[in-house]
């Protein structure tokens, strides 16, 4: 399977943006061009089954041809081209596969649908930067035993209490983002003290 670690080395697009970010996922900084791909990024970071991934990985035909969003690494051997695509004609004339493997078309339609998602991890990945360096892993433990019954965040830090909301926060966030416990309500309803967390179905 082909492997990408390193973004191309590309000119930022005229009149494009130019968005800092680090990634908890792969550990390093990156730079993105629009905020499409930075709310692509965040769908990224909310996937546990993303084991990796990297921004403007390849060009669709050529150095002169478009280049590519992103590509994710899914585990097992699986992987994917992800770009975007804001106009349907734009999207049709998008091979299926490049270098052999699949291109994923991430349309409007698409984001609009992932944006209470997307407005929840843009919270939940500033924890994980912030904590990655101190993570704590006994008290990622003691999250997970009390999460054999579903809580509200409000009770989680209660029951935590007198640790800092944050330190909690950043060891939730990260079984979180692991995949080892979910949060089913936070794709459609704002991330809150009555968020329910719960262990992941094995």
């Amino acid at each position: 399977m082909l492997h990408y670690d390193r973004p191309l080395e590309t000119k930022r697009p005229a009149g494009s943006r130019r968005i800092e970010i680090f990634s908890p996922k792969i550990k390093r900084r990156l730079t993105l061009f629009s905020w499409d791909t930075h709310d692509a990024w965040l769908l990224l970071e909310a996937d546990p089954t993303v084991r990796a991934f990297c921004e403007r990985p390849a060009y669709v035909d050529g150095e002169a041809g478009r280049v590519l969003d992103f590509w994710v690494d899914q585990g097992s051997g699986r992987a994917k081209f992800l770009t975007m695509s804001t106009e349907e004609a734009d999207a049709k004339s998008l091979p299926p596969s490049v270098h052999g493997v699949k291109l994923q078309v991430l349309r409007r339609p698409d984001m609009v649908a992932f944006a209470r998602r997307i407005e929840n991890w843009a919270q939940i990945v500033p924890y994980r930067t912030s904590f990655m360096r101190h993570a704590d892993r006994r008290l990622q433990n003691d999250l997970f035993a009390r999460l054999e019954r579903p809580h509200r965040l409000e009770r989680i830090e209660a029951a935590f209490h007198p640790l800092d909301v944050s330190v909690v926060r950043a060891a939730l966030f990260d079984l979180l983002a692991h995949g080892r416990v979910s949060a089913p309500d936070i794709d459609f309803a704002p991330l809150g003290l009555d968020t329910v967390f719960r262990r992941a179905a094995s």
